[in-house]
């Protein structure tokens, strides 16, 4: 199979995040990716940064409690739902792939297993391998924060035309 990896460099954060082709609106904490026209909306933004490593990449968020998508998951200790992890890893993969969220959508989870939950101000690190093209691409990813594993997911994607 080929490969379908991005450009060495990294994506950058600091530009506009557009919502939909007639909507824009400003990301957290000014980070914030393209979103490609047609697009599902994306309320949460759930990727920092991206680099190209290896055979994949490597992304970066930090669970921030004041994200509005936070509130009340749980009010005494805000959590990262796991499905937010998924999620990130996704947007992750599009800004790789791409340079803008939007493109990739989820065929399959393969496997799932959290380890640990990922807290507030938790920097949560996904290192993802990438193979296959642009009509299956399959990723099995490491999530951790601090040293310690978060979860390990194992998924197929394919991009939109």
């Amino acid at each position: 199979m080929g490969t379908a990896l991005a450009p060495e460099a990294s994506a950058s954060a600091g530009t506009t995040l557009a919502t939909s082709a007639t909507d824009t609106a400003r990301a957290p904490r000014g980070t914030a990716y393209p979103v490609r026209p047609g697009a599902r909306r994306m309320p949460l933004v759930a990727v920092d940064d991206v680099r190209a490593a290896g055979k994949g990449f490597v992304g970066r968020k930090t669970i921030d409690p004041g994200d509005p998508y936070l509130r009340g998951h749980f009010p005494s200790l805000t959590v990262y739902p796991g499905v937010f992890l998924v999620e990130s890893l996704q947007q992750m993969l599009e800004v790789h792939l791409d340079g803008a969220l939007g493109g990739v959508e989820l065929v399959e989870l393969g496997s799932v297993r959290f380890s640990r939950p990922a807290l507030a101000g938790d920097e949560v690190v996904i290192e993802a391998e990438v193979d296959g093209d642009r009509d299956r691409l399959v990723t099995k990813a490491t999530c951790s924060s601090g040293g310690q594993r978060l979860a390990r997911i194992t998924a197929t994607w394919r991009c939109r035309p």
